[in-house]
This record gives C-alpha cells, structure tokens and sequence, in this order.
C-alpha cells in the first residue's frame, strides 16, 4: 500500500518531528542535569584536627607500621601490594600516574670521568628500562621513560628524542664509545685507564640513598655497577643521606647520583635545571650544564607568548638535551597510595586530566577535605617524612616530603580544579582576581600585571596579610636573596612593583612569558613581620619559636594548618579555626528566633538566640555577642536562659531598616571558632503589616563562614525556628585577560611511590 501525503501534510510530520526532537532533547537535559551531584567547594576545610609527622626513612619500618594500624598513609612498593591487601583488607588502594622522572641516573657533566660525553652515551646504551622496571622492586608497575621530557607531558614531548631509539640497549656499543677516550690499564686489562689523565683508573662514584630508604634506587645503583664493571669502568655505590646528597650535588662534588624529580604540569623544569644562568649559589642547575645554543632556545621556550610556540623550543632543547645527556631517564612513577580503611575514601579528593579518566594524582585540597567515617570532623592523621628534613623554610626546602608540610601551612594565590588541572578560570585561594595589560611608562612598553589579595585573611597569627607581605617576599626572596623557589627570568624583568592600598599590588615587567601569568597568580607570599624581623631569612622558621604568641612556631602562613610543634625529626601542625575557608559544620551553631521580619516603631521586642557546639548541644564554653545595624547601631546584652538558649530586649526602633547580627564562639587552642546568623528587621510606623503569628516551620540552621554558606542537616531542638542569615554564594571571579591557550598534555601532578606528594601548584619542582 502507498501512502500519499499532501504538501500541508509533510509540513504536519516535519513539525511533529521537531517537537519529537525537542522533547528528546528536553528530556536527555533533564536527566543530565538532575543526575549531576552538586559540587562541593574544595577549599572548605579541614575536617582533620591534627597532622602527626615523624621522620621514617626507612621504607620497611613505614610499611609494618602501616600493617599495625600505626601510620594511616603508605605509599606502597609493588612487590608488596598483595601483603598490604592480605593484611589490611580495610585499606583504601589508590592509583595514580603522573608528571615525574623517577629513578634517573644524573650527571655532574663538568667533574671527571662523566664529562666526557662517550662515557654518559655508554651508560644510556647500557640501560635495559624493562630489565630495571620488570626485576626491580617495582615489579612492573611504572610507566616506562625514554625521554627527557616525561610522556605524560603529552605534546610537549619531542618524539624524536627516544633513548630507547637513540641509545638501545647494547653494551658492545657501550665499549667502543669508551674505547674511542680510554685505554686499557696497563696492570689491569680488563678495566680503563684515561691517559688524559696519566692513565689514572676510570672509577665513578655513584650516590644513592641507602636500601632501606629507597629499595627501587638502591636496586638501580647497583644494576649500573654491574653494567659499567662488565664493560671496564669500576664503580663504587656510596649509600648516602638526603642531607648529604644535597649538600653534595649543591656544591659540585657528586659524578653521579639516583634520584628522581615531581614536576609541575608544564616543564619549565628544562629552563631552571639547564640554563647557565642557574650555575649559581642556590640556583637549580647542579648537573652545571653550559651550552650557549641550549640558554638561547631555553631562552625562546619561556618568553614565547603562547604555549604553541613554547613547545616548538621546548622540542628543540630536548634534542639538544638528549645529545648531552644530564641524566639517563628510566621510568615515570604509578603511585600506589595505601590508605587507613576509617578513612572516608569518597573524602580523598582526587585530580583529573580529561579525557584521562583515571586519577593523575591527588588534589592540592585533599588534606582539606579528608576525614574519618566515624565522625563528621576531628581525628589525627598520621602521617611521616620520608627523608631527613633539610629545612621547612619554603623558600629554599628542596624534597617532595618537605612540601606535604609546607603545603599545609601556607597558601597560594589560585590553585588547579580537582576535575581537570588544566582548566580555566583556576580557583582563587589568597587572590580574588587580576589583569594582565600592555602599558607604556616613560616611553618603555611594559607589562603590567595587578593582583587583587582577598579580603579577610589573616597570618595564623592573627596579623592581616596585605599587599606588603607579597612585596616583602618578592624583594627579600627573589630580587635580593634570590632563592631557588622566588627567582627566575621574571625576577630580573620586574621593572618596578607598586603597592596600591593593603589588597592591590601592580608589577611591571620589561619581558613576559607565556608562564609569567601563572608564576605571578599562583604565588605564596611570606609574613613581612615575621621573616622582616629574623638576622637570617634563610633559617627553618618551623624551628624558631613565635616571637609574640605562645603555642606558634615563627613558621606561620594563612593555610588550613598551623605548625605547633617541630623537633629535629618531628612536626606536629593542628586544625586553623579561623582559615578564611574553614569549614562551616565546625563552628558553633547559631539561630535567631522568635524575631518578626517587620515591627511597628516605638515597640519593644523580645528575641531568642539559640547557641549550640558544633555536635548540636549546649556548651558553657560558648560565648554569644549580638549587635544592631541600620538607622542606629547597638550592642545587644544577652541573658542566658540555659540549655544553649539566650533572651534579649530590642529597644524601641525608629523607622528604618536593621540587621541583627548574632554571632557565637568558642575557644579552641590559640584561637576562635566563630558562627554567626543574621536576620534583616523592618521598621515601620503605626502597626505592622505582619504581626507575630505562631512559630514558624523548624528549618535547618544554616551557618556562614568567609563567604560560604552551610545548611547543617542536624534541625535545632523541636520549638526553635530558625531565621539564619543567608551569605553570598562564592561565584569564580571575573578574569579581565586572556588565558594562553593549555594544548592537549593531559599529564598531571603526581604522588611519588616513595613519598605522597601534592604538586598542583604551577611548576613547582621537587625531589622525590
């Protein structure tokens, strides 16, 4: 049978075919939107009261200690991952890759023998990284990396400057690049004598921390030896404390050392390790490479004014990286982080680089937003170092496990989002907003950039942070000390810096990189009054005590976390409770009731205040303080009716409009936790429009803390309504330029397998 359909009939099946669409389409918006969980704002927090961090250097001991439910983190060596299961079958296993060169084999390139490049391209032709990855403690489990540049970074890695292809594993091509500078010894054949040198023996010292502090490293150390003393050159392996390794390599005397490096998410890392500007006191480049052609595409790669035309020098200077060999790349890290089954695994908060879907590390604001499953907050975290501690003046620290420290204490101006660190607007932590503009002072083209400090953030110690303090830190550090993590190329373009008022600071650079936007915004001032006043700006402030309040260490910051208690091979760092961002469920709880939205002028009223702890019962401890603003501005006298309840007398109001403002607090440690409500009164003249009925709908009482408003789910007792003030939401600020486009590196900040590291901030570099 055929069906004719007439023109207005078509028209009638096109329409009903559209409004079939739009109801599809309709509908599929729908489901997506109600499926979509609301997202919970990273940076409220803690839920944790205290961080413990004994110094354990020694792998075998942190894994028992985690095996008896001593220590709640454990970065876990693959060999022993099924124990870890078996034993604590409770335990939260977590894995993550990420942007790291772990267990590389690095070079002194100016101290003999390794200066000699046919002895660095031997040992590379000597490396078997599936022999080392497969034998080795790992097990298999890394990501195998032949590059200079790791593969997680993703475009940013020239292919062509594989090892595995330009320098394959082959030991007899190993003894003819040796035989092409050395000789046999005369009295030893078997071996190399360098008649450079008087046909002094070639022997290389390689440094290493020892077996029980890096099992994989030590393993490495010793597969070199063999395959260096198979083909004529005597090694000796040197077991070394991290102390002692930076004191070394700082200083110029270590050949060659294992070690590995965390790394941010762009390799700016290439520009501070091997430009010569960095052959310095305090400065990066300890493999002392010198190369002209490499400081001037190094050069090219960090003023580029997009990140496009970043990666083409960034390829470039691999190639010639990858001809001098600073180090012998071996594997990229797959952290296996262990953690204590009471924890709240959906509280771990975890990064993303989309499309990836698994995990590519963990969260700057993890350590905010972590907590127990047997309560809403409070509990220790245990955690440890895993190296010596050198220093906690963040300035100048050097090892990842030094970081999870300072991390804690201070904060930074915006942080990378959680769901995908490459994306933009960022999250503002200490900095609301800023500009970037092109401007002409005294005839010069400049750049200038204005940060806008937020509002309302205190050092721990109570001291507002302002404009000064990022001043301070910049001269002191940068300009002036030029310590290895506040100078750079940036440094040495400022033209000028301008203090605007407290929250406004204006900087001028002569040159400007594509990386300059985020060097400068994600930036962690220092207190002026604190390292203003110490004879060396150098020292471990966590050592120092406060030098007004009692209970603080001189290491103070602005952050979740304030360091109370440092030893030698100890810190101890508590819950801030007045961090700008704390969390609302740790305040106490505050309703106003019995208050009417609208009065006649000239009448009295009698409020209630209701004032309870955090766990929702009434505490002596609490103090409640009430005032009036509008028209006319009044404290208010509470009396306390018991049971967390408090009456007061308004007195009679002329014509206007008024906020009543409650707030409650409660000593903890050093400081206060502080909730507050508000309510906003009408007053009128005659009678009013809406006389008081009977009590209203219990609600749940919400509590607002730095901007961040938080119903808690638990209601006031029956027969208490509550008229909570409702805050502004926190809304992303306005960014008045241009974002350099990211690529399409999907690599991320990792957690090392020997130390749980965060590294979400720019390109902060670390050794792990």
């Amino acid at each position: 049978m055929v069906l004719g359909i007439g023109v207005n009939g078509k028209k009638l099946v096109v329409f009903l075919i559209m409004i079939l669409m739009l109801v599809s389409m309709v509908s599929s918006l729908t489901l997506a939107v109600s499926a979509q969980a609301p997202k919970k704002d990273p940076r409220i927090g803690p839920y944790i009261d205290k961080i413990t961090m004994p110094v354990q250097r020694d792998y075998s001991i942190r894994l028992l200690g985690f095996l008896a439910n001593e220590f709640d983190i454990l970065g876990v060596l693959p060999r022993d991952l099924d124990r870890v299961r078996r034993e604590r079958p409770d335990a939260h296993i977590i894995f993550t890759v990420g942007i790291n060169a772990l267990g590389s084999l690095h070079f002194n390139v100016q101290l003999w023998p390794v200066k000699y490049p046919e002895v660095r391209k031997a040992i590379a032709h000597l490396t078997n990284r599936d022999e080392i990855i497969s034998k080795s403690p790992l097990q298999g489990i890394a990501v195998k990396n032949p590059t200079i540049a790791p593969p997680t970074y993703g475009k940013w890695v020239n292919p062509n400057t594989d090892f595995e292809k330009l320098y394959p594993y082959d030991p007899q091509r190993a003894k003819q690049l040796l035989a092409t500078i050395f000789q046999p010894c005369p009295d030893n054949p078997n071996f190399w004598c360098d008649p450079r040198e008087g046909m002094k023996p070639v022997e290389i010292e390689i440094l290493s921390l020892p077996e029980a502090t890096t099992p994989v490293y030590w393993w490495e150390a010793q597969y070199w030896k063999n395959q260096l003393e198979s083909v004529g050159v005597k090694v000796k392996i040197t077991p070394v404390s991290s102390r002692e390794l930076d004191a070394r390599t700082t200083a110029g005397t270590a050949q060659a050392w294992v070690i590995g490096w965390l790394f941010g998410r762009f390799p700016l890392y290439m520009y501070y390790f091997w430009h010569s500007r960095e052959i310095r006191p305090g400065g990066w480049n300890e493999w002392k490479v010198s190369n002209a052609t490499l400081d001037d595409l190094l050069d090219k790669f960090y003023y580029a004014e997009s990140i496009d035309e970043a990666i083409k020098y960034a390829w470039k200077a691999q190639e010639l990286l990858t001809d001098i060999i600073p180090w012998i790349p071996v594997y990229t890290g797959v952290g296996i982080t262990a953690f204590n089954g009471a924890i709240d695994k959906d509280s771990i908060l975890l990064n993303y680089a989309p499309p990836l879907k698994d995990p590519v590390g963990f969260s700057y604001f993890w350590w905010n937003t972590v907590k127990f499953k047997d309560r809403p907050f409070g509990g220790t975290l245990r955690y440890y170092f895993t190296v010596d501690i050198t220093t906690l003046n963040p300035t100048v620290y050097l090892w990842a496990s030094e970081a999870d420290a300072i991390f804690r204490v201070y904060t930074y101006g915006y942080v990378t989002r959680p769901e995908d660190i490459y994306a933009e607007p960022r999250i503002p932590v200490l900095f609301e907003d800023y500009k970037v503009e092109r401007v002409v002072v005294g005839g010069e083209n400049l750049t200038k950039i204005t940060i806008k400090l937020r509002d309302g953030i205190t050092w721990h110690d109570g001291v507002p942070i302002t404009a000064y303090d990022y001043e301070f830190t910049v001269k002191k550090f940068g300009m002036e000390l030029k310590t290895r993590r506040d100078y750079g190329p940036y440094i040495d373009a400022l033209k000028s810096i301008n203090v605007v008022d407290d929250r406004t600071i204006e900087f001028y650079l002569t040159n400007y990189g594509w990386s300059d936007l985020y060097t400068f915004t994600e930036y962690r001032p220092l207190p002026r009054h604190i390292y203003g006043r110490l004879q060396n700006p150098l020292d471990d402030v966590s050592l120092l005590p406060h030098p007004s309040v009692a209970g603080l260490t001189a290491m103070i910051g602005s952050g979740p976390f304030a360091m109370v208690k440092r030893e030698v091979a100890y810190a101890e760092l508590v819950w801030y409770p007045e961090y700008v961002y704390r969390a609302p469920e740790r305040m106490p709880r505050v309703s106003i009731e019995g208050l009417p939205t609208q009065i006649a002028a000239g009448d009295r009223v009698t409020i209630r205040v209701r004032a309870l702890d955090p766990m929702g019962s009434p505490s002596p401890a609490i103090t409640v303080t009430a005032r009036l603003s509008g028209p006319v501005g009044l404290e208010i006298p509470l009396r306390s009716l018991g049971g967390g309840l408090y009456e007061a007398t308004l007195p009679a109001l002329r014509e206007g409009t008024y906020t009543l403002i409650v707030e409650a607090s409660m000593p903890v440690m050093i400081w206060k936790a502080v909730g507050s409500a508000s309510q906003s009164i009408r007053v009128v003249a005659g009678a009013p429009t809406q006389a008081p009925g009977p009590a209203p709908e219990v609600k749940p009482i919400e509590i607002s803390v730095g901007g961040v408003t938080v119903a808690i789910s638990t209601p006031p007792p029956a027969g208490s309504p509550t008229a909570a003030a409702t805050q502004p939401k926190i809304e992303t600020p306005r960014v008045e330029t241009t974002a350099p486009e990211l690529g399409f590196s999907y690599a991320a900040i990792a957690l090392a397998i020997l130390g749980l590291v965060v590294a979400s901030i720019g390109f902060i570099l670390r050794r792990g």
